[in-house]
């Protein structure tokens, strides 16, 4: 007698919905943390740093992805997150380790983008693993096998809502820099639009990891976030 496959409790437009919500709902928050980071990578390409910016930003980048998925695990669990709070993942004990996993893979998945196919696969195979990581304890490999684990069978619908994200603010962007240029107000308005894409998009990997969880395991949101107490 085979066992029945779990019931799917979402739907790429309903990712798409909640996640805007989320970020709607908790705009203050979530944007004055994108903004603080998303300032630090600004001021590091003006300077034309070259090699050193692109490291910062990836750093940057991580730590905002950090801070915006404790902070949705809080609201999913039913808590009102706020900026401070968030931004104090940076001295917690397991940050160091969770920004290393975060670099690792923000790297790999870019260097993938090489060959077309790369990013296609390694994106929802991969899509909760700081989660994993910030709720679980796991070390790096761990995080990584346990993100392959959540996300099996369900990894097309996934990498549907990273696609359709990517295109919708990727048209956003394109008209920016259309009516704006490349020159300072461009980027200003570049830096802004990319905090506000963020925030929409960072909260994706604690949104499936608490779906996924609760789909496969019966976990509540609850019971995942009082592990962040």
């Amino acid at each position: 007698m085979t066992t029945a496959p779990p019931p799917r409790t979402w739907t790429v437009t309903s990712i798409l919905e909640r996640s805007y919500i989320l970020a709607r709902d908790n705009f203050a928050a979530f944007f004055t943390v994108a903004v603080i980071f998303g300032a630090v990578s600004l001021v590091m390409n003006i300077l034309s740093l070259g090699l050193l910016a692109g490291l910062v930003g990836l750093v940057c980048a991580v730590a905002t992805s950090i801070c915006l998925t404790w902070g949705t695990l809080q609201a999913i669990a039913g808590r009102k997150p706020e900026w401070e709070p968030m931004l104090r993942q940076l001295q917690g004990p397991m940050f160091g380790r969770l920004l290393l996993l975060g670099c690792i893979q923000y790297f790999v998945i870019a260097v993938s983008m090489i060959v077309v196919i790369g990013p296609l696969f390694l994106v929802p195979l991969w899509a909760v693993t700081i989660p994993v990581m910030m709720i679980e304890r796991t070390d790096i490999g761990g995080a990584f096998n346990r993100s392959m684990d959540l996300t099996a069978g369900r990894r097309l619908p996934i990498l549907g809502v990273f696609v359709l994200w990517f295109v919708i603010f990727a048209i956003g962007a394109i008209v920016i820099i259309s009516l704006l240029g490349y020159g300072a107000l461009g980027s200003l308005a570049m830096w802004i639009y990319g905090a506000l894409a963020g925030i929409v998009v960072h909260t994706l990997p604690a949104i499936f990891y608490v779906l996924l969880r609760d789909e496969k395991e019966g976990m509540t949101a609850g019971q995942i976030a009082a592990a962040l107490d």
